[in-house]
């Protein structure tokens, strides 16, 4: 019985694994054969009732880009969906509190139109393991191959490095660093993994507001006064013991070097000596952490305080914050462009409300994928195919 268990759970493990027949290949599979293969568009949508009739459009349209440019899937099988929801695009944030006092962040005066978005995934196809003349197709499987575009989104332009921290209300953001312009459009990219998008909207106006230097230098002000306060706290608030306890704790301490090395005065007195030499109580250790930490917290903030004096005098108060890490001291400002991570909040006067809540007032197209070469094959058709100007031209409609 248990045999026939084990069995029985292996053969589960093999149908769900890939749940799709592999194909016979009339010679040895190989990775050539693979990458060769003839994919197929997929659907999987799931139809709702509350797209409007133009979102439909709009998704549809996009559909057809897709297939335009890519109308033979090769080596990979593609599959599609669409989708729709509450856009949070450039709304403000309440903040509160949890019963155990963490905070608690809450969305509020959110915009009136929604986001809708299509997607495709590239599965690739590849050869059956330990079976010599079978090749599985690419979908299902896995996938770090995508194309997303996505309207009205809210999380257009990456995500939020501090929750607590907001501008009139708005969550900064941190966008992707440039890395060069494709027939008048600017890409972004990701320094570490392969991933890029690009930005559409409507002309004469940004959607969002680069957050200026002196806003940044002023919020790194706060958040390592804050943080660097609380460090001191702690040390002031360490635990002590009493002077007559350490006394006590001394003088058994002293009187064991005397019982172990009593014969031997020089020995003796080497041992006294070290321990004296190296003795504090421990009021006098934590003063000592407690002065170390107000130095750590002066040295820290005179790194902000005389960049943000270097800033005034340059007359660059204004200029937008293009930063590599958050809140980093050592380098606080990033000046190589293809590093340099611009913070900003959405801007809520972007949005029009005289346009239906259906209409794509801005577009962000966006893509990964792995290094296998037909799946690599989709970046660089994104990028030379893709018409950006036909979704430039549905914003507003």
């Amino acid at each position: 019985m248990k045999k026939q268990i084990i069995i029985l759970l292996l053969l589960m493990l093999h149908v769900s694994s890939r749940g799709q027949k592999s194909i016979t290949t009339d010679s040895p599979c190989t990775n050539a054969m693979a990458m060769q293969a003839k994919g197929r568009w997929i659907n999987n949508t799931q139809e709702s009732a509350s797209k409007s009739d133009n979102v439909k459009s709009i998704l549809t349209a996009i559909h057809n880009m897709m297939i335009k440019i890519y109308p033979q899937p090769t080596g990979v099988d593609v599959t599609w969906s669409t989708g729709e929801g509450i856009s949070y695009f450039g709304a403000k944030q309440r903040s509160s509190a949890y019963t155990d006092g963490r905070p608690k962040y809450e969305s509020i005066e959110l915009p009136h139109f929604r986001k809708f978005n299509y997607g495709c995934g590239f599965f690739r196809y590849q050869c059956e393991y330990k079976k010599t003349h079978s090749l599985l197709p690419g979908y299902p499987g896995e996938t770090g191959t995508w194309v997303n575009i996505l309207a009205n989104e809210d999380q257009a332009f990456g995500g939020v490095p501090d929750e607590s921290w907001t501008i009139n209300g708005v969550p900064v953001r941190i966008w992707l660093p440039v890395l060069k312009t494709v027939r008048g459009f600017v890409v972004h990219h990701s320094e570490d993994m392969n991933f890029r998008y690009v930005l559409i909207h409507r002309k004469g106006i940004l959607p969002y507001i680069p957050v200026t230097r002196k806003q940044y230098l002023e919020q790194c002000i706060f958040f390592h006064t804050k943080l660097l306060d609380e460090s001191v706290k702690r040390f002031e608030n360490l635990p002590v013991r009493s002077l007559e306890e350490q006394e006590k704790e001394k003088n058994a301490k002293l009187a064991k070097y005397e019982r172990d090395f009593g014969k031997d005065p020089r020995r003796l007195k080497s041992a006294v000596d070290y321990y004296l030499s190296g003795y504090k109580t421990d009021q006098q250790v934590r003063d000592e952490d407690v002065t170390k930490a107000k130095k750590i917290k002066t040295d820290e903030l005179k790194k902000f305080t005389d960049e943000l004096e270097k800033t005034t005098q340059q007359g660059l108060l204004d200029s937008p914050a293009m930063i590599r890490v958050l809140y980093n001291s050592d380098l606080i400002f990033e000046t190589d462009t293809l590093k340099a991570r611009m913070l900003l909040v959405e801007n809520r006067d972007y949005i029009r409300k005289d346009l239906s809540k259906y209409a794509a007032q801005l577009f962000v197209v966006r893509w990964t994928w792995n290094n296998w070469a037909p799946q690599k094959k989709i970046s660089e058709i994104m990028e030379e195919e893709f018409p950006f100007e036909k979704l430039l031209a549905m914003i507003d409609k």
